[in-house]
């Protein structure tokens, strides 16, 4: 059999190194001059290549934070659920174009001040379960997207309201609209990452 990601944790978790590679990875930050020599399978590669294209970034580049992260979540969880924490915060502040005043201005209630969001570790220590409760409510996510434990973003479908009528109740008398409601088969049994969403159809008027 080919070796693979289950089973390389699965070995190392219980490796005596373990403690040497947690170490390294927390500590041996400095970007090496030498690049790593890597071979891809072909449909690995022609992603990478998207993505990279997309992203701005060299190829080099995204598979070293891919890389570090998915070996951060190996063996540094607890590391990774802080990181993961600040990361998704500053990228709501990033995709919503919310400055750092801003965003201030919005957490005054919990004392959080500008130079906060000048050091990630302080961050970490300020942002709460009522603080992220609050993030979820104001941008309209998942709450427990924010705090790591689940990789869409999106409020769940029990969020929404559950029928045509439901949602017609919500909506002026006047507006001319269909609306159509879907959702996709519950990922790995969890009805909590189904993808659901809602399609607004503007009818025509005679």
């Amino acid at each position: 059999m080919k070796p693979n990601s289950t089973g390389i944790a699965a070995r190392m978790m219980l490796s005596i190194d373990r403690a040497r590679i947690s170490e390294a990875l927390l500590n041996n930050r400095q970007l090496q001059s030498t690049p790593l020599q890597i071979r891809y399978p072909q449909g690995v590669r022609e992603a990478l290549g998207i993505m990279s294209e997309q992203l701005s970034l060299s190829v080099s580049d995204l598979t070293r934070i891919l890389v570090e992260d998915a070996l951060t979540e190996m063996f540094l969880p607890a590391e990774n659920i802080v990181h993961r924490l600040i990361c998704r915060t500053e990228h709501i502040m990033q995709a919503h174009d919310v400055c750092v005043t801003t965003m201030t201005t919005l957490l005054a209630p919990w004392n959080i001040r500008p130079a906060v969001f000048r050091d990630p570790d302080k961050l970490a220590d300020y942002l709460t379960g009522e603080i992220l409760t609050a993030l979820a409510d104001w941008f309209y996510l998942n709450p427990e997207w924010l705090n790591g434990r689940v990789r869409y973003p999106l409020s769940r479908a029990g969020e929404w309201p559950a029928t045509q009528d439901a949602f017609c109740q919500l909506i002026s008398a006047s507006d001319n609209v269909d609306i159509i409601i879907w959702h996709s088969f519950p990922f790995a049994g969890v009805h909590s990452q189904e993808y659901c969403g809602v399609l607004f159809r503007k009818k025509k008027r005679n």
